[in-house]
This record gives structure tokens, sequence and C-alpha cells, in this order.
């Protein structure tokens, strides 16, 4: 029998999966692996409040300049509120520039997940760079 703290488990469970296999598809660049992940109706948000569907997303991701090093999350809560589910989370990405400089891109992001058929889809999704690391006096 399942009771609805198993049930909870399982989505909570699930919607970790599904950022994880969000973060492999992003550092391979793997696109069509994306857009299996996000709803067709997506909306990303990111800075300058701009707003923009699947296809402008997967192209964003698609162009990232240079060789994509390694994507993390880290500190991944995942929420369940009935057929939504909600990830937060911190996004570290390592990339190596045409020039051969390395950087790091930190970002806050919010995925707001639908239940649908009975699969997670990626509904909306925010992200925004952290702030630079304060020096200590």
């Amino acid at each position: 029998m399942t009771t609805p703290h198993t049930a909870a488990s399982e989505d909570v469970r699930a919607l970790l999966a599904l950022e994880e296999s969000i973060v492999r598809a992003i550092q391979a660049r793997d696109t069509q692996a994306l857009q299996g992940l996000m709803a067709k109706d997506l909306v990303f948000r990111g800075v300058g409040d701009v707003e923009t569907d699947l296809t402008a997303f997967l192209a964003n991701i698609a162009a990232i300049p240079g060789t994509i090093l390694s994507v993390e999350s880290e500190t991944v809560r995942a929420h369940v509120f009935g057929d939504t589910g909600v990830l937060t989370g911190t996004q570290r990405a390592r990339v190596r520039l045409p020039d051969g400089t390395e950087v790091t891109d930190v970002g806050h992001f919010t995925d707001v997940c639908q239940r649908r058929d009975g699969r997670w889809w990626v509904v909306l999704a925010h992200s925004l760079p952290a702030p630079p690391p304060s020096k200590p006096d």
C-alpha cells in the first residue's frame, strides 16, 4: 500500500533524478536529452528578467562558448505540492573558453516542475548568477 509519505518520497527522488539528468545533459550539450526533460511550454527566466521559450533555451545551451569541463548542482532541494514540484539549488559550471581561459560560473536556480501524464516535466526554470564571494575584512 502506498502511503502519502511514501508517494511524496518517491516524488522527491524522481525530482532529484530529473535535476541530475538535466545537469548531465547540459554538460554534454545534449539538447535532445534536455528537450525530453523540459515541457514544450517551458519558460526560462534569466538575467535581466528576460523570458525565453524552450527553443531559445536549447539554442542558448548549444551556444555556450568553449568546452564545458564540468557542471555540478549543489545544495539541491526538492519540494512537492501535489502535482507541482520545486527544485532549488546552486549550479557550478567550469568552462574552458576558446582562448584557453578557464572560468567558473555559479548560479542559483529554481526549477518548477509539473506532473503530466504520470511524469515530471520542468515548466519554468529561473536562474540568476550567484553574488561574488565576500572578501574577509
